[in-house]
């Protein structure tokens, strides 16, 4: 095949596709909207363009509600609203996998998830080039998405090139940044997608695959690890799986990205496949590749709830001696994102803190990035499931079980935490209180039962506002509940939750010594 064989461009004949635009999208939209709002506000910022926008969050059609959101985003970045910005918008940049083995095509896409406004003045396209993991650029796609005269292209349409990325980049994680040029090729917008080339992708996970299924115990810890892993793989080898933010359309998932969110990948797909075959070889040999495993390690389990594969992430310190107790810190993510995050993400703190003052962490999936950990759709159980696991396989002490978590996670830890008081030591909720706890609270208070919590809150953050936290202590110190409410002035939604780790470790290890201290009388 020659080299120009290698390169297909797609835009000599455009397909109607299904508008990209998702719930999802609508709700992500919403929060940075919201975000963006307080600091357009603090600076003088004029309202009357911005709030018939923002009111079309609440819009049943989701196209239409993504795209008030987004015209409201870009006024309020300070961008003067032209049909160039308005195109950008309308536009999104997809590709269709995530992981792709050496010698396979990666098909990439520019779809119109609205009609192009009619002012749009032609000719637009998008460069490609493909960036190295440090940002870095390696190298550009020839010739990239020739848009053309975008006039007249309707909500749906397509164009799109498919390109073999091993022929120009070596094995590794790549982020392909598409960027939105006019007829000059002035840069309008860039659109980001990461993906990872894989030396011989299909040929390692087949057989890995295949020692697994000739495996006599399917169900042991280890077998189920390595079949999360493989599974996880085979799927971002035919979709484009990402964890939370990084499958959001490609303007919101811009800003996203611009604050530093949706940069974790789900997994180092080569070395993940290096280490499923690595426990796969193990159990066929008959060995238990878990029994020593210590520091950050990859779970799994096969749910009561529907029988679905969960994943999970642990984290061990690595002199972890099964001879002595440990306190367990049960973590539950934010509304975008999994089981990675408080492993990955949080400036890494978690596992630092955790291995340096030995505490055992498990990280929930929850059943996904929007979940609110609620009974119905099996979020509350994968909680109590995964706790339940930690007890049942690690040394832990029961006196010493602490649930926390971010945001949607916050809000979870406070629906399940004193919905099951009897199962934790203390309820750690960042960024995720808000007055409607209160009837909870009391209830939980007139039981008899005083559970300890310390609650994190930023004066700065504009989705959980810093009142309904001061509502919350107000009237838990009124009710006389052991609560330690941590207010930082400088703190918005996503930096609180990074400032406060160091003192919320410090308040886990004061209530062992108050445990300690109760029980030696």
């Amino acid at each position: 095949m020659s080299q120009h064989r290698l390169l297909l461009l797609l835009s000599a004949a455009t397909a109607l596709v299904r508008a990209q635009v998702t719930p999802m999208d609508v709700v992500f939209a919403g929060l940075s909207a919201r975000t963006s709002q307080l600091a357009y506000q603090q600076r003088g910022g004029d309202m009357k363009p911005i709030a018939p926008l923002m009111a079309e969050a609440s819009n049943t059609d989701k196209t239409l509600a993504y795209r008030g959101l987004t015209h409201a985003l870009a006024l309020m970045s300070g961008r003067a609203w032209t049909p160039d910005l308005e195109l950008a918008t309308a536009l999104d940049f997809s590709v269709n996998a995530k992981a792709v083995g050496t010698g396979e095509y990666l098909a990439t896409r520019a779809t119109f998830l609205f009609d192009a406004p009619a002012a749009a003045l032609p000719p637009y396209r998008l460069q490609l080039d493909l960036l190295k993991a440090d940002g870095s650029k390696e190298t550009t796609v020839e010739p990239g998405i020739v848009l053309g005269d975008v006039r007249g292209r309707r909500g749906g349409e397509t164009i799109g090139l498919t390109f073999d990325p091993s022929k120009i980049a070596q094995p590794g994680l790549h982020t392909l940044r598409a960027t939105l040029q006019d007829g000059h090729a002035t840069t309008i917008f860039e659109y980001y997608r990461s993906i990872f080339i894989v030396t011989d992708l299909s040929k390692r996970a087949e057989a890995a695959m295949k020692t697994l299924e000739l495996l006599p115990n399917q169900a042991s810890e280890a077998a189920l690890a390595a079949r999360q892993i493989l599974e996880t793989i085979m799927l971002a080898h035919r979709t484009y799986y990402g964890t939370g933010f990084q499958n959001l359309a490609g303007y919101v998932y811009a800003g996203m990205r611009a604050v530093g969110l949706g940069t974790t990948e789900p997994m180092d797909f080569d070395a993940a496949l290096t280490h499923a075959a690595l426990l796969t070889a193990a159990l066929k040999e008959g060995q238990d590749p878990l029994s020593n495993a210590r520091g950050d390690v990859t779970m799994a389990y096969r749910s009561g709830f529907d029988g679905k594969l969960v994943p999970y992430r642990i984290y061990l310190p690595k002199n972890y001696d099964k001879s002595k107790k440990y306190p367990l810190v049960v973590l539950l993510h934010g509304a975008g994102g999994d089981e990675t995050n408080f492993l990955e993400a949080y400036g890494r703190l978690w596992p630092k803190l955790a291995e340096e003052r030995g505490y055992i962490l498990a990280s929930v999936n929850g059943r996904g990035p929007l979940s609110g950990y609620r009974k119905e759709n099996g979020g509350e159980q994968d909680v109590l499931d995964v706790l339940d696991l930690m007890k049942s396989h690690y040394s832990v002490d029961a006196s010493r079980v602490y649930l926390g978590g971010h945001s949607m996670g916050g809000g979870g830890t406070w629906t399940i935490g004193l919905k099951y008081p009897e199962r934790f030591a203390g309820l750690i909720p960042i960024a995720g209180s808000s007055a409607l706890v209160v009837p909870g609270l009391e209830a939980e208070l007139k039981s008899g039962r005083k559970i300890p919590v310390m609650m994190v809150c930023g004066v700065k953050d504009a989705l959980v506002a810093v009142a309904g936290c001061r509502t919350v202590a107000e009237k838990a110190k009124a009710l006389n509940a052991p609560i330690k409410y941590a207010e930082y002035a400088e703190g918005d939604h996503l930096s609180v939750a990074v400032m406060s780790i160091p003192d919320i470790f410090d308040w886990l290890d004061a209530q062992g010594k108050a445990g300690m201290s109760a029980g030696s009388h």
